[in-house]
């Protein structure tokens, strides 16, 4: 437990001198009090200056906004991943104590928990939405997404640079799901299976819709959908570095 005490401390000191990790920390905190004090006053000036109500895409804003969170924090691990394998820490690691699977599993396990954190943070204050099963099921997928985008970033990345062009990229496959859910015809929606976030988008609107059995079942789908992007992931990773 002190190993990875060390490993922590050092994280913290690294994103404190890191502008671009410091965001990938703080920024899902300012998502959280931006959506719950912003979203409300952008919906009264959008209907007393326009008519435009702002509240009929509420569950997409919800959505689009929540699967950033993950992203974000994946992101941040796979930059300081980027680092300490370009800087040969990790294969340090292999033969300390620590071993490369200790280092492995506090890695993956950190954003893990911030991501569970963070997005049961924003479920909770954000005023967008508010916790029910299917919440749940939703919450349980988005946090598998941050350790599978770290692993991306590190494994296809050769240095810092490409890791945030690839970060960009990443991006808009994220938001992509939502989008294709929300507005996408039905008969086309075949076509975001493959887009990791279009399954928690697909299980909160369904959810929302009143259809709890169907949302079970999308989330079994997309349970193994992600659980297979990660090992395949973890693989790619491995490979890099050995």
């Amino acid at each position: 437990m002190k190993r990875y005490q060390v490993l922590l401390m050092n994280d913290i000191r690294h994103a404190g001198n890191d502008p671009v990790l410091m965001v990938g920390f703080l920024a899902p905190l300012i998502l959280i009090l931006l959506t719950r004090f912003g979203f409300p006053m952008a919906t009264h000036w959008l209907e007393t200056s326009y008519s435009f109500d702002l509240t009929e895409f509420r569950d997409f804003t919800a959505v689009l906004l929540v699967v950033t969170i993950p992203m974000l924090l994946g992101m941040m691990t796979g930059l300081l991943m980027l680092d300490e394998r370009d800087e040969n820490v990790i294969s340090y690691f292999a033969v300390t104590p620590l071993m490369k699977r200790g280092y492995l599993s506090y890695r993956l396990t950190l954003p893990t928990i911030l991501s569970t954190v963070l997005t049961a943070m924003f479920i909770a204050f954000s005023g967008l939405t508010e916790f029910n099963v299917e919440i749940w099921f939703v919450l349980l997928l988005l946090i598998m997404e941050a350790p599978w985008f770290a692993l991306l970033v590190a494994a296809f990345s050769g240095n810092k640079v490409e890791g945030l062009a690839l970060y960009k990229i990443g991006a808009l496959l994220f938001i992509a799901g939502p989008i294709v859910v929300f507005f996408v015809p039905d008969v086309w929606l075949w076509v975001g299976v493959w887009i990791p976030t279009y399954w928690p988008a697909l299980i909160f609107l369904t959810g929302v819709s009143g259809k709890s059995f169907a949302a079970f079942i999308f989330f079994s789908i997309g349970f193994i959908f992600h659980v297979a992007i990660l090992l395949t992931m973890l693989r790619v990773f491995i490979r890099r570095v050995d």
